[in-house]
């Protein structure tokens, strides 16, 4: 069946187919890349913490355009929400977002948010108004900061919730509900989610729609095999489901960045000395600076005193990078 798995999606692919931590200043002449040559901050759960998108991202951008320099910051944490909602019963509430953003925003200075929330802003539950009402509140503030200081925002829709592969532990209406036992509808709550965030895309706000575009190619994946997925343990998805999302985040940002298919790609950058360094660097730079910004988690409070030694190291992995590109 796992053979069969990569045969499936290697034939859906084939259809659907930084140079220092200071701020870098804006050339004119490349006001036209959405990402490049400005620094970048992504925000999001565990999804993005686990950041496989990003190093897909960042990659292909190194990859074609060798003359630009690229400064993406990326924090996820996992468990948080935009929204400061968590089900009942949790012994400790999720992180917000909220609780560290201030800080983010002054000490990383990005000129460019991507913000990725939703999925654990439902709490696993059916839809509920309350809920709904604390994430466009989040949203809400998460713009107006962003623009304050101004910085261009860019939302991003959330992944998709699969309840096939966790049937055995998903909860049906009248039965409670929590991240062990979700909802077993609770795609159609991220639905609404990103349906809302769409109704706010504006010529100033752009917003990616992941959440329909996975949702079309996990339908296809099922339509040839029932049980095929990306996303096997219903929430987080795997490495072919994070180059999904790259693709698609690379697909409205820099439609002329031609993306190849996930499977034969993820094998072949596993020997790919530059992807190994751009992977290696983005969690290194992420872990140092989640950890610089700090977050309150499961009663825990991480802060690190300061962010030079993490500097340093990511000198060390940029000097490297160089060199490969200018091969």
């Amino acid at each position: 069946m796992k053979s069969y798995f990569f045969l499936l999606v290697f034939s859906l692919g084939l259809a659907t187919s930084c140079k220092s931590e200071k701020k870098v200043e804006l050339p004119l002449d490349t006001v036209a890349l959405p990402l490049h040559n400005k620094r970048v901050l992504i925000l999001g759960n565990s999804i993005t913490q686990h950041g496989y998108y990003v190093d897909f991202i960042d990659y292909y951008l190194r990859k074609h355009y060798t003359d630009n320099s690229l400064d993406i910051i990326s924090i996820g944490l996992s468990s948080e929400t935009i929204s400061d909602s968590s089900e009942p019963g949790r012994d400790f509430p999720r992180p917000n977002v909220r609780e560290r953003l201030d800080k983010a925003l002054k000490d990383i200075k990005p000129d460019v948010v991507l913000a990725c929330y939703g999925m654990n802003d439902g709490n696993y539950h059916p839809l509920d108004s309350l809920r709904f009402q604390k994430y466009k509140n989040g949203i809400s503030e998460l713009k107006t900061k962003v623009e304050g200081i101004g910085a261009q925002l860019i939302l991003v829709t959330p992944t998709i919730f699969d309840p096939n592969p966790i049937a055995d532990r998903v909860s049906k209406e009248g039965e409670p509900h929590a991240y062990w036992h979700p909802y077993y509808k609770y795609n159609d709550v991220l639905t609404a989610y990103s349906d809302w965030l769409l109704s706010l895309e504006t010529e100033e706000l752009q917003v990616i729609d992941l959440h329909h575009h996975l949702n079309s190619i996990l339908a296809n994946m099922k339509h040839i095999t029932a049980d095929s997925t990306f996303v096997p343990d219903g929430v987080h998805p795997n490495k072919i489901g994070h180059f999904y999302m790259a693709q698609k985040i690379l697909q409205d940002l820099y439609p002329e960045v031609p993306i190849e298919n996930p499977v034969s790609e993820i094998e072949r950058l596993k020997a790919d000395s530059l992807f190994t360094l751009v992977s290696k660097r983005r969690n290194l730079r992420s872990e140092g600076w989640r950890n610089y910004i700090g977050y309150i988690k499961n009663g825990d409070t991480v802060k690190a005193d300061s962010i030079s030694s993490t500097i340093t190291k990511v000198k060390l992995l940029d000097d490297n990078i160089l060199k490969l590109l200018s091969q």
